[in-house]
């Protein structure tokens, strides 16, 4: 059985030290953020994290400046919060605003519905997250660290037509519940926000008047350590899965009846990262353990994420996602412990899982009369003008100044244009084809369903390439003849999985320069998992592999048989030596 927190205190991790002498996150950034250099130390990064930012340097210049003698160049990365993805217009241009004037002049749509600013250097960090939160109103709080992250929820809940039955329940679900779990500490709006507590000189050098509490600082939630690890909730419903929900900690699908929702069932143990060759890591989508009404969903979930507080593991950090005390104590013992903390049971699931997993793009009829909105295809998320193709910054900005339209951002990192009136359609669908950016017409349907995380150059994590890499990986399958074709691909550039690799139908994991694991037999709707083909495929083999299989589905599949239900029916040994033996061996 998993230790208690007490019976693992003399064993915890270095991060669980930093995190409980932090006093409520302040640690020691007061003093870093008011020194001239240019990184942080990394137990200031570990506190920095919960604050929604994260430390990198750009990789691709790492070499180059050592042999100058030159420091790595550090960059900050900023993420924000927006349950179900939704903003406004001004908000919209703000970080638009923003991006240009404190990062690298791009926004980066993330997986989980967010904003991330990336090529923040440290002098704007401050700048950045005070302008987020006076001028947008937007909080960048959790947006990383050991805590309950964004929370995700289809993206048109509250406008969609299929959705009328919900009276906009989910996404007021994810605002709940994403206020109800937000940290309490002052600390984050005494470091970024209160102008009061700094003093600026005018070369925007800063001096804070003190550092902080001098003891430990309680959350009502999260206690002096937080969490043992980020912690994830996605809501759907039995007819979309979107967001993804079953790869959450925590997932919430709304169990309809003829549109109208009859209840909530509820899983736990969710999550895709792991670690190459560490079987004691995997990824694992969520188990379910109850079925409650609207009103309970907040109690239980609570419930659930103080249940992983108190015994999560909090000794080894690869260990200490809630899916492995799931998988260490059983499904039943979990709810056991649930029932204990919410104080009463809840009903058995229903054992109901999502049935379509649809991206929104193109153009929609809202419920609301005379209303529309239209998808826009955005290539993985990053909203930047590319030189002779798309002009997604620019484009977006104009449109969203002329129209002011409520935006919405997708799981599969895209764009949604809300609350568009009839009369304003052709004008802004124009408008679209004058900037270039996509619907879904305008890409291939192979390239419609693709998705990349950011990698290189600046995430630390990333072992292989995935955004640079993945739109020529998916041209040359196009030229090899399967643009058409329905599949979901992702790729990652390590096993975090962030662009949800696993749970598509081929995901494509990096393991290292110029190599991936390759996946492929996961379930279209998000309920199964892709295994793994082969081990360290080469970049320029990731083509041929690929598009061998597609030939092969095209000529054996089933009628109406999707590749990723194919490839599972035809098993991962006999298509492993189908492709060694056609494809990576000389003929």
């Amino acid at each position: 059985m998993a230790e208690s927190r007490a019976d693992s205190e003399k064993k915890l991790s270095k991060v669980e030290h930093i995190k409980i002498k932090s006093r409520g996150l302040y640690g020691s950034l007061p003093v870093e953020l008011a020194e001239p250099s240019p990184k942080f130390s990394d137990e200031a990064v570990a506190i920095l994290k919960h604050h929604g930012s994260y430390q990198q340097d750009d990789r691709d210049t790492r070499t180059e400046r050592k042999k100058a003698g030159l420091d790595r160049d550090y960059k900050m990365m900023l993420r924000t919060k927006f349950p179900a993805g939704h903003l406004s217009a001004e908000q919209y241009i703000i970080c638009d605003d923003l991006a240009t004037k404190y990062g690298q002049d791009d926004l980066r749509v993330t997986s989980r519905q967010d904003f991330q600013f990336h090529g923040v250097v440290k002098g704007n960090l401050r700048p950045l997250i005070h302008d987020l939160n006076t001028l947008a109103d937007i909080t960048t709080l959790g947006g990383c660290g050991d805590v309950v992250r964004n929370t995700m929820a289809c993206p048109v809940s509250d406008i969609d037509p299929a959705f009328q039955g919900c009276n906009g329940t989910l996404y007021d679900l994810s605002k709940q519940i994403s206020d109800h779990f937000l940290p309490t500490t002052r600390s984050y709006y005494d470091l970024w926000i209160d102008d009061e507590k700094v003093e600026i000189d005018a070369n925007g050098a800063l001096s804070y008047k003190d550092e902080g509490p001098d003891k430990a600082v309680e959350d009502p939630i999260y206690g002096v350590q937080y969490l043992p690890r980020k912690f994830k909730i996605g809501i759907g419903a039995d007819f979309d899965n979107s967001v993804d929900i079953l790869t959450n900690d925590i997932a919430i699908m709304a169990v309809t009846n003829e549109g109208v929702v009859e209840g909530f069932e509820i899983l736990v143990g969710g999550g895709l990262g792991y670690t190459h060759r560490k079987p004691k890591t995997y990824a694992r989508l969520a188990s379910p353990i109850a079925f409650v009404s609207a009103e309970d969903v907040l109690p239980i979930t609570e419930a659930i994420v103080k249940v992983q507080r108190d015994f999560g593991d909090r000794v080894d950090r690869r260990h200490a996602r809630l899916k492995y005390l799931v998988d260490d104590i059983g499904v039943d013992a979990i709810r056991q412990r649930v029932h204990e903390y919410a104080g009463r049971e809840f009903p058995p699931p229903r054992n109901v899982l999502p049935t379509a997993q649809p991206d929104y793009l193109g153009w929609h009829k809202q419920a609301q009369e005379g209303l529309n909105y239209v998808g826009v295809w955005v290539e993985n998320g990053r909203v930047r003008d590319f030189p002779g193709s798309f002009q997604f910054k620019s484009g977006l900005r104009a449109i969203v100044e002329r129209f002011k339209p409520s935006v919405r951002l997708t799981a599969h990192h895209n764009i949604i244009l809300a609350n568009i009136a009839d009369s304003d359609v052709d004008e802004l669908q124009a408008m679209l084809d004058q900037y270039g950016i996509p619907t879904d017409k305008g890409i291939s349907t192979l390239r419609r369903l693709e998705m990349a995380c950011p990698a290189l150059p600046l995430c630390g994590l990333a072992m292989s390439e995935a955004e640079r890499a993945l739109p020529g990986l998916i041209q040359a399958i196009e030229d090899a003849g399967h643009g058409d074709e329905d599949v979901i691909i992702r790729m990652s550039g390590c096993p975090n999985n962030c662009s949800r690799p696993r749970s598509a139908e081929i995901g494509i994991v990096g393991n290292g320069t110029d190599r991936y694991y390759l996946h492929i037999g996961g379930e279209y709707n998000g309920t199964r998992l892709c295994e793994l083909l082969k081990e360290n495929v080469k970049t320029h083999e990731l083509a041929p592999v690929i598009s061998y299989l597609l030939d092969a589905w095209k000529a054996e599949r089933n009628e109406g048989e999707r590749f990723g239900d194919w490839a599972w029916r035809a098993g991962m040994d006999g298509l492993r030596e189908r492709v060694e033996s056609a494809v990576l061996q000389p003929s």
